[in-house]
């Protein structure tokens, strides 16, 4: 069986796929990139692959100079990494851009239209990348929103992890400082020697119009953020059980008027 390729086609494709692709990974990464140095990559990389297609002719070296040569080339161009980590982190993130993007083009173009609706597979493949990049985006700033804790008590100091909650605008009417909500096994152990004294703070939520909540002081507590640290003196702890935290990678849930 013959196949035509119309290498104008082809390099045309490739081209425009491989700056969605670069810059696609550059919004992930949240990494500027200039529009002279995208095009530049993309054209050395769609170059580099139809040039090795055309001379060589053993499939097998073709696909390893493309994936081990061209593309990391391709990467470097672009982002222009100055750390093996860096590189290899912006080289990961193109590679799942493009195997997302040419993954939603090849599946439009052979269970929908056909190759004659290319264009409208092209934008539809760019849209679903897009949104999986605003998924991904949701998750790297819920990341962001996780702090390192340290906690000052009598008994010594504690080392846990703290999400930053907006939503969370409980006050200590007694002493009018915000209330932070943390896993009470934490500091059940002080609680039951009789180092920590709770004590009870009404609060309403949904489904809660009139609640009360276990409460206690401690010494201080660092927030810290990338080697930047904020200390706030005497902070007030609400008691709660561990099923109102989503997950395990986090204990507090700093109050929204702290930060």
């Amino acid at each position: 069986m013959e196949y035509e390729l119309y290498a104008d086609i082809w390099f045309m494709t490739n081209l425009l796929m491989d700056c969605v692709a670069l810059g696609i990974a550059g919004k992930i990464m949240k990494q500027r990139i200039h529009m002279k140095r995208l095009l530049l990559a993309a054209f050395a990389g769609t170059a580099g692959s139809m040039g090795f297609f055309f001379l060589l002719h053993s499939f097998v070296w073709y696909q390893l100079l493309v994936h081990l040569l061209v593309n990391p080339l391709m990467v470097w161009l672009c982002f222009r990494a100055g750390k093996p980590k860096q590189f290899l982190c912006q080289w990961a993130v193109t590679y799942l851009s493009v195997i997302l993007l040419g993954g939603s083009l090849e599946w439009c173009a052979s269970n929908l239209a056909g190759m004659e609706y290319f264009l409208p597979c092209l934008l539809f493949a760019i849209v679903f990348l897009w949104i999986a990049e605003k998924i991904l985006e949701c998750f790297r700033r819920e990341k962001e929103m996780v702090y390192d804790l340290l906690l000052l008590t009598t008994e010594g100091n504690i080392s846990v992890k703290g999400f930053f909650d907006t939503g969370n605008l409980l006050m200590d009417p007694l002493v009018g400082k915000p209330v932070h909500i943390i896993k009470k096994k934490i500091l059940e152990e002080q609680i039951e020697k009789g180092k920590l004294l709770p004590r009870m703070i009404p609060f309403h939520s949904l489904g809660t119009e009139n609640g009360l909540i276990e409460a206690v002081t401690i010494e201080g507590m660092y927030i810290i953020k990338e080697g930047r640290s904020l200390y706030l003196d005497r902070p007030v702890l609400g008691l709660a059980e561990g099923n109102l935290f989503q997950d395990d990678g986090y204990s507090v849930i700093l109050n929204g008027k702290s930060l």
